[in-house]
């Protein structure tokens, strides 16, 4: 027997998995010292460079949380 699926998720439910841009931002830039810690890089500035194209930042918003995150990782 086939069921039709129905949407689950109202859009009001679906509002709630959003996040805001800056807290979007904060979680890129945990991403971008998360791997400069890992590989030992955290001022490696070619490198941060690098990485923060990939995550879709820029080195002034990753500076930002620089400290945030490394305090994380200690």
């Amino acid at each position: 027997m086939e069921h039709e699926l129905k949407e689950e998720l109202t859009t009001k439910m679906h509002s709630e998995f959003t996040v805001s841009a800056e807290t979007e931002i904060k979680h890129r830039a945990g991403c971008v010292w998360g791997m400069l810690y890992r590989e030992k890089m955290t001022n490696d500035k070619t490198q941060l460079s690098y990485e923060c194209k990939l995550y879709g930042i820029s080195v002034e918003q990753a500076m930002k949380y620089k400290a945030f995150w490394l305090s994380k990782y200690k």
